[in-house]
């Protein structure tokens, strides 16, 4: 129906019938009109997965009401599968890809994976990834068997489609996701209910979206962009009262977890990386926002904390709020000497040698800036 025969028809509608009515009424002609609409699409290696892991997340999923697309790849791949699986995958509000050991032998799932992250941009498509028995910084620097496996024969394609196909690789990487063995100790079940409780909660409406003139509202460019706007503002804006910036391989699971929960236990809003409400976010950029908006940051400087590149990118940001904004930084200084700190002792200078080859000299000097000042404070 095109808008002209649209305004005729409410034109022609009795004044005193509620417009509501109708608009509830073209709202179920559409869906009727378009049956292939899908809450989620699940992108998968069938051989790795779809016996065990992925049919209980579908089955979950689809026991808890939701609509679900599973690809299977054993299918034939043809143009009219081509062309379903790609309005699905346009289609849904939310992608899974389960990125698994063998996951990169398969082309098509590649492809699902390019189209999914083009989504991501184009459409607002939201992105779970779950990491399934695979080491994320591997598939990020196509270590070992990922990057092996983009130089084989039956993976290579046009030299354009592999390249597309390495920057979705990397790109969900940095999406906030699930990396599966370290869910309650590699409980699959667990893994699950979490799953299909974020999906869920993903798919509840807004208040403004029961409201019956949504779909006409959102019909109109300039409403439907400010909505929208306002949804990112909103997520963007949530605030906690203190950071937790920490070398994971350090104080993961001792010192900054205990920090974290007697913070917690003392009523203190907290930003922990392993907040689940950031899934399907960029991680990077939920990290800078969390900074930016809490009251209090506490980087824990452990013996490993110069090794990566986030703790280093979250320690220039609180520097830079601290000047800017006020904000206090409480720096803890865990089994290091601060004036190694303060003075970059040849165990934290090391590092940055390999920070200026991949990020450039001017990026490692600003780190190594914040360092030294995070360094000079009481802690």
């Amino acid at each position: 129906m095109n808008k002209r025969k649209a305004l005729n028809g409410l034109a022609a509608v009795p004044p005193l019938v509620p417009l509501s009515v109708y608009a509830y009424k073209a709202l179920q002609r559409k869906r009727c009109a378009a049956p292939r609409n899908y809450d989620v699409f699940l992108n998968f290696r069938g051989p790795d997965t779809c016996t065990g892991f992925v049919d209980f997340l579908y089955s979950s999923l689809v026991a808890a009401g939701v609509h679900v697309f599973r690809d299977d790849d054993a299918l034939p791949i043809g143009e009219e599968i081509e062309l379903e699986l790609l309005q699905a995958i346009r289609s849904c509000r939310i992608a899974i890809p389960i990125i698994s050991e063998q996951y990169f032998e398969s082309n098509w799932c590649l492809r699902e994976l390019t189209e999914i992250m083009n989504c991501s941009v184009k459409h607002d498509t939201s992105v779970f990834p779950i990491f399934y028995k695979v080491d994320v910084v591997d598939i990020r620097r196509l270590h070992d068997n990922f990057g092996e496996a983009l130089l084989k024969p039956e993976i290579q394609g046009r030299r354009e489609d592999v390249t597309k196909w390495e920057k979705a690789l990397r790109d969900i990487t940095y999406i906030k996701g699930w990396i599966s063995q370290t869910i309650a100790n590699g409980n699959e079940g667990e893994l699950v209910k979490i799953v299909v409780a974020r999906v869920l909660n993903e798919l509840k409406p807004t208040w403004i979206e029961r409201l019956p003139l949504f779909p006409i509202w959102m019909s109109n460019h300039h409403i439907s962009s400010l909505y929208h706007y306002y949804l990112k503002e909103k997520r963007r804006l949530r605030q906690c009262q203190v950071f937790l910036a920490f070398r994971g391989c350090d104080t993961r699971y001792g010192f900054a977890a205990y920090l974290y929960i007697s913070l917690v236990a003392a009523k203190i809003s907290v930003f922990f990386d392993d907040d689940m409400s950031i899934v399907g976010k960029v991680i990077s950029d939920e990290l800078i926002n969390a900074i930016e908006h809490c009251k209090i940051s506490i980087p824990i400087l452990s013996p490993n904390f110069t090794s990566s590149q986030w703790c280093l990118r979250e320690l220039e940001s609180m520097v830079i709020c601290k000047k800017t904004k006020g904000q206090k930084i409480l720096p803890i200084f865990y089994k290091v000497n601060p004036s190694d700190v303060r003075n970059l002792s040849l165990s934290f200078e090391s590092n940055f040698f390999i920070h200026e080859k991949r990020f450039g000299r001017d990026c490692s000097e600003q780190w190594k800036h914040a360092l030294k000042e995070v360094g000079s404070f009481k802690g």
